[in-house]
């Protein structure tokens, strides 16, 4: 198979897997315990934290560690909202990540908070006059991702934190699909938390950090636990973590190697499908890891299965959405009619995509889309 999914999840590398093994083997113990192994286990999750640290040029005790993205995203928030000393309006887009979106809908369908969602323009960006705009006294926090996983549309943040900062406004920005492929370091960028995971770094599944600025007044989570700080429940996952930890600091310490591949790749790409007439148009956004195309005629779903038929891997969109039958978010700003985003198609590139890849994808391109259009004619 030929994998182009990457933005979905990553397969675990060698020396991670081999990490987690020799962790989870050796340094069992709970590392909340008191006793030597539970010590052991402490020991390597510290060490875990701050490589992971390191990655993002902050230190260790700003890292916590999550089960993912998704849990990451809705800690933050949820651990921020805390911090706000009454305020509730919150600012949001409508590009976020489902984990962001749905919920913060649901807490002001609870009549916790006030969200503003703000659209994106015809790049998909948030306008920042609109986001200054919005602000008002009693906003407390707005949530915007960094690179949207459906798109690869890359959001200001940097900008965007600044004006944040001067405020007194919480910023957090979910960095799960930008965390090992653009450079993140937290000494340039004011932002009070972000959400990274594991296994979108080529590192496990079920594991992931989120990092709060040390200057906020970190609320404990309302259920006395003595896990992270008393931020999460559950038992540290140290293995892990460990192998998390492996996996971020090999892919950072490779990232401009790496950025100018992907480059490389997703040019290549876009000037095959001009070259062969292939009748996917790509949507032209900042991150080379990701090539969302809108298809001439066919819908997305059943061009993803003719491309599964033949060993590729795709997909139409973020997996947390797939079955509900909706047009992504992220993508609308991108359309000109509204069922255009039903012929979505997302290919997704990594340091392992080779030109060979491409090649054998086109190919494939030419054969899928050859007999769709036979078909059609016969019809």
């Amino acid at each position: 198979m030929i994998y182009c999914d990457y933005a979905a999840t990553t397969p675990m590398m060698e020396d991670a897997l081999s990490v987690y093994h020799e962790v989870a083997r050796k340094y069992y113990g709970n590392a909340s315990s008191l006793h030597d192994s539970g010590s052991s286990a402490a020991n390597i999750l510290q060490n875990a934290r701050e490589m992971l640290a390191d990655t993002l040029h902050t230190t260790s005790d700003t890292i916590y560690f999550t089960s993912g993205g998704t849990e990451g995203n809705v800690l933050a928030i949820d651990t921020l909202l805390r911090s706000c000393q009454g305020k509730k309006h919150v600012i949001s887009s409508m590009m976020e990540h489902s984990s962001v979106y749905y919920h913060l809908l649901h807490l002001q369908e609870l009549g916790c908070i006030e969200v503003t969602f703000l659209e994106g323009n015809r790049n998909g960006q948030i306008n920042i006059d609109e986001l200054t705009a919005e602000l008002r006294p009693d906003t407390c926090l707005v949530s915007i991702q960094y690179v949207n996983g459906e798109t690869g549309v890359i959001q200001p943040i940097k900008q965007i934190a600044h004006i944040l900062q001067q405020r007194k406004v919480y910023f957090h920005s979910d960095c799960v699909q930008s965390f090992g492929k653009i450079k993140i370091d937290l000494k340039e960028i004011p932002v009070d938390a972000i959400t990274v995971s594991s296994h979108k770094v080529f590192g496990p599944k079920g594991v992931g950090a989120v990092y709060f600025h040390k200057a906020i007044p970190l609320t404990a989570h309302p259920i006395n636990m003595n896990q992270e700080k008393g931020i999460r429940p559950g038992t540290a996952d140290v293995a892990g973590a460990a192998a998390f930890a492996y996996a971020a600091s090999y892919m950072n310490r490779h990232l401009q190697e790496n950025h100018a591949h992907l480059l490389d790749i997703k040019r290549y790409f876009i000037s095959q499908l001009k070259e062969h007439h292939i009748p996917l148009t790509v949507i032209e956004t900042g991150c080379p890891s990701i090539a969302g195309c809108i298809a001439d005629t066919m819908q997305g779903d059943y061009i993803l299965l003719e491309y599964n038929r033949y060993g590729v891997a795709i997909s139409t969109g973020s997996a947390c959405s797939i079955g509900q039958q909706q047009i992504p978010r992220a993508i609308r700003p991108f359309l000109k009619k509204q069922e255009d985003g039903k012929r979505y198609i997302r290919f997704s590139f990594s340091h392992l995509t080779t030109m060979q890849d491409i090649d054998q994808i086109i190919d494939i391109s030419s054969k899928i889309f050859t007999r769709i259009e036979e078909e059609r004619i016969s019809l």
